[in-house]
């Protein structure tokens, strides 16, 4: 049976030596040091679940111990080390750490993670065992319930962009983040505290500022979706505010200051005393 590195392998023991054991696949033996036995006491024959990674001699080896991520079972790993030449380390639950690679995180060390931070990551066999950032694509958590809006959920940011950040909840939840929603420089895997403020058939959007940008922006959403069904609105900035109460339930202040925002995001334009959706 073939060997399969970075997983779970069905082995069998072969023989003792002095300081471990030879495991057999029926292919090929890999070493097993007493150490990563479990301080078990196996004899020949023996049948055995051996997790196989490369040591920091870079040697094939095995361990009992059971690794919190495989090559096929990604997951959230903790920061448990950092050296900026080479990147960020991870604890996976066994002797070796995992390191996702300088090269794969920002050339601004400001957004790294710091040491007890945690992130979603997929494990690699590049001639070693090494960590990459999961994609939204790559993440197999399902969550069993649907996030209720208006309410706050904690959660670590998953990718920074252009546009905003990506934050995920331990269940598997994706929130975005637009960039106008976040007052405070965040890093990869720093647990934040997002309020959901909208669903879209593109996912949950949320924010990580203060109530009042808050409000604008759910107010903003509110005014968006109606766009998105209608297409146009007969409201515009000069709209009565007994107008824009019986429509959407907000003051003229709040609808001017939502309008003003969408505006400015280039998502509407002003025509012929109507508000228009920028198709």
């Amino acid at each position: 049976m073939a060997l399969y590195i970075g997983d779970i392998n069905h082995m069998v023991v072969n023989r003792k030596t002095d300081i471990g054991y030879m495991l057999d696949s029926g292919l090929d033996q890999v070493f097993l040091h007493n150490n990563e036995s479990l301080h078990q006491e196996l004899k020949a024959g023996d049948a055995v679940d051996a997790f196989l990674y490369f040591d920091n001699k870079g040697r094939l080896a095995a361990t009992l111990k059971t690794p919190i991520i495989t090559v096929t079972q990604p997951g959230f790993l903790t920061v448990s080390d950092i050296k900026e030449d080479l990147g960020v380390f991870f604890d996976m639950g066994i002797a070796k750490e995992l390191l996702l690679s300088y090269e794969d995180l920002p050339r601004n060390h400001e957004q790294w993670p710091k040491i007890g931070d945690k992130l979603y990551v997929y494990l690699k066999v590049k001639g070693k065992l090494v960590a990459k950032i999961a994609a939204k694509q790559d993440v197999v958590l399902k969550p069993e319930k649907e996030l209720t809006l208006k309410t706050s959920v904690k959660g670590y940011v998953q990718r920074i962009g252009q546009e905003g950040v990506n934050v995920l909840t331990e269940d598997g939840h994706f929130i975005f983040v637009h960039k106008t929603m976040i007052k405070q420089p965040v890093r990869y895997g720093e647990e934040v505290e997002v309020k959901v403020t909208f669903l879209s058939e593109k996912g949950y959007t949320g924010s990580l500022a203060e109530q009042k940008e808050v409000q604008l922006f759910d107010d903003a959403n509110m005014i968006l979706s109606y766009l998105i069904r209608e297409g146009e609105m007969p409201l515009t900035a000069d709209s009565s505010p007994e107008e824009i109460d019986n429509m959407f339930n907000l003051s003229k202040k709040a609808f001017k200051r939502a309008i003003g925002h969408l505006y400015k995001e280039r998502k509407i334009i002003f025509e012929d005393g109507k508000t228009r959706l920028v198709k």
